[in-house]
């Protein structure tokens, strides 16, 4: 539902997470070529590991016994010839509030109202940009304040800006990238926990284009993720989070709301030159077909380590020119009414799976 709740998006780690856990925050917008106009699919990730581990230098546990300890920012694009650049602090040089979100460290910044950094390597890339979250997508009761105090789950996941405004610049190689509001197809969430999910997929977007009217939808948006949650060491098979924000409607499908009985079917995985999601989920009042497909070539592996210290033990691979559409139902009993065939382009897109 769209329920903001920026206290979701402060640094989590304390307690147990603090030497076992991660904080993993993401955004990703489109910016504009200022001379020619061309289009580039950008992101930016803040991560912070095991911060209770940390020193001057940045750990990466690469020594045998070693947790890692570190903040990692990490930017690029996505597309053909995307990359991905990334720069490690240690924790002591990172600068985190308490009572709301800023994080800093050397060039890099981050807060609920703007990002900014510089990061060099293959690329060079410097942003600086306003944040306004528009749309939230509220998974509810399982991240919520009494849950995260037990802490039964590997993962968790706030989507504070399912639809979120970006404006500014990106400097790429020396050239610049306009980012305005009204053409960034901005989202930001954020993901923490002790471990990553594995099978989850992940698929957001704001370009949606109803074929009920011919119109494009600009008061909609769409979040939604899914897989195998593991709470307290146990897998739960194919629960969904799905919300489809249709023209300022939320119409969400949910399992940490048992009430509904959500539930959900999908496949998703590489085929040749392509990755594919394909998903079925329903509750009480609700019903949705997903389908998203992504070429290989404009998708990049995503290089993570679990706060043990394993690097790329599953499969995690990215994009953000995914392709397909949502059919929108309503459910009265066992008839569907269906609302929308919705057209969906340049979607963020994830999957996370075994090797």
């Amino acid at each position: 539902m769209n329920k903001h709740d920026i206290r979701r998006n402060l640094p989590r780690m304390t307690g147990r997470l603090g030497s076992c856990g991660y904080d993993r925050w993401w955004h990703t917008f489109t910016g504009f070529h200022k001379a020619t106009g061309k289009k580039k699919l950008f992101f930016v990730e803040y991560c912070v590991v095991n911060p209770e581990l940390g020193g001057k230098e940045p750990i990466l546990g690469d020594k045998e016994f070693q947790r890692p300890a570190y903040l990692l920012v990490r930017a690029g694009a996505f597309g053909r010839n995307g990359f991905a650049l990334k720069r490690y602090y240690g924790i002591e040089e990172m600068e985190a509030a308490g009572t709301f979100l800023k994080l800093t460290a050397g060039e890099c910044f981050l807060s609920e109202n703007n990002i900014w950094g510089r990061i060099q390597g293959e690329h060079s890339m410097l942003w600086s940009l306003k944040v306004d979250k528009k749309v939230a997508f509220n998974v509810g009761y399982s991240s919520s304040r009494a849950i995260r105090e037990i802490n039964p789950f590997d993962m968790y996941w706030h989507a504070e800006g399912m639809r979120t405004n970006y404006e500014g610049m990106v400097t790429l190689d020396g050239e610049v990238y306009e980012v305005n509001p009204d053409s960034c197809c901005g989202y930001a969430d954020k993901k923490w926990g002790r471990d990553y999910t594995c099978p989850w997929f992940w698929l957001h977007g704001s370009q949606m284009k109803s074929t009920k009217t011919g119109e494009v939808l600009k008061n909609s948006a769409f979040a939604i993720g899914g897989g195998n949650p593991v709470v307290m060491g146990l897998p739960l098979r194919s629960k969904p989070f799905a919300d489809v924000y249709y023209e300022g409607e939320s119409r969400e499908i949910n399992y940490s709301a048992p009430w509904t009985f959500a539930r959900m079917k999908y496949a998703c995985g590489l085929k040749p030159g392509k990755v594919l999601w394909h998903l079925k989920a329903m509750n009480l009042t609700s019903a949705m077909e997903v389908k998203i497909v992504c070429p290989e070539d404009e998708m990049l592996e995503l290089e993570y380590q679990t706060p043990m210290g394993v690097w790329n033990r599953d499969l995690m691979i990215g994009g953000g020119t995914g392709k397909g559409e949502i059919l929108l139902y309503e459910r009265f009993g066992r008839q569907l009414k269906p609302i929308d065939r919705i057209l969906v382009k340049d979607a963020g897109c994830e999957y996370t799976g075994k090797r």
